[in-house]
């Protein structure tokens, strides 16, 4: 319910002409403490490496199976876990495709 509360209240923000498309990117990502990316669109992109290089997100690059993350970076530790099980879920499902009989 609070994650919806925040979109809406974003969207609003945006609607009254407060915010721009750009900063609600950057305040969901501080709302929700990290965003995992696999795909994002340029302009999205462009704003959250904006806001990193303003010292208001963090982030670490792909490396690997280990998806790129935006983070708050009071929350880095969370960002961190999330990458790793995103790491282990996926070598987990490439080694069930790839059984190998003995």
């Amino acid at each position: 319910m609070t994650k919806q509360n925040d979109m809406e209240r974003l969207k609003d923000q945006m609607e009254r002409g407060l915010i721009t498309a750009a900063e609600a990117n950057v305040q969901k990502v501080r709302n929700e403490r990290f965003l995992l990316v696999t795909h994002l669109p340029r302009d999205v992109r462009s704003a959250l490496n904006a806001a990193v290089r303003a010292g208001t997100l963090g982030h670490i690059k792909k490396e690997h199976l280990k998806p790129e993350v935006y983070f708050h970076p009071t929350f880095e530790y969370l960002a961190v876990a999330a990458r790793n099980e995103y790491y282990r879920r996926a070598i987990r499902n490439l080694r069930s495709m790839f059984v190998i009989n003995e």
